[in-house]
């Protein structure tokens, strides 16, 4: 997805400030939104996965991967219905951290043992995605403001509200797995 997206979103934009900023009235279509499909598809999906082991009693979650697991499939419907804006940066950074993630979690289901240093790795990812989105978001805003308007702004806001929470849930749980263990 996150290769599938990249190779899109650089054969479809007709200038960098693209990435950052579509057109006003973009409609969602075309190979990047084919992408954005797919990856709500698979926020579907986990959610679904995580809905099953809530009713089956097994594992106990954490809320921030219910959390997570519920509100994502409502930001990447809302992402579509509002041709969002940083779309294309999104998928991208996002489907990769996910590569990151579950290439860890297959190593350690069939045994290969990375350790905790790797899982911190892992989670540090993951919150350099939030801050990374949170830095594009300003060139987001500074090409709205300053270049006649970007599609999506109401999407966008719903994102950074939802990513706020996320950066502070991650930090959160970094604390609390990691704090007291001495850097690497």
């Amino acid at each position: 997805m996150a290769i599938g997206c990249s190779i899109s979103a650089f054969t479809q934009m007709p200038s960098f400030t693209w990435l950052l900023c579509f057109p006003p009235s973009t409609s969602p279509s075309g190979p990047v939104f084919f992408w954005a499909q797919v990856f709500y598809l698979s926020k579907i999906y986990e959610f679904v996965d995580t809905a099953l082991i809530l009713l089956a009693g097994g594992k106990r979650l954490s809320f921030l991967h219910v959390y997570h697991h519920a509100v994502v499939v409502l930001m990447c419907y809302i992402w579509l219905a509002t041709s969002q804006s940083l779309l294309p940066v999104a998928l991208v950074t996002n489907a990769g951290v996910h590569v990151a993630m579950y290439s860890y979690y297959l190593s350690s289901s069939v045994g290969w043992r990375w350790g905790r240093r790797w899982k911190r790795a892992v989670t540090r990812l993951q919150i350099a995605q939030f801050v990374f989105s949170f830095l594009v978001s300003g060139g987001f805003l500074w090409v709205h403001f300053t270049g006649g308007g970007c599609q999506g702004v109401n999407g966008w806001v719903f994102n950074a509200v939802f990513n706020a929470s996320l950066l502070f849930l991650f930090f959160d749980f970094h604390s609390a797995a990691y704090g007291k263990e001495k850097a690497p």
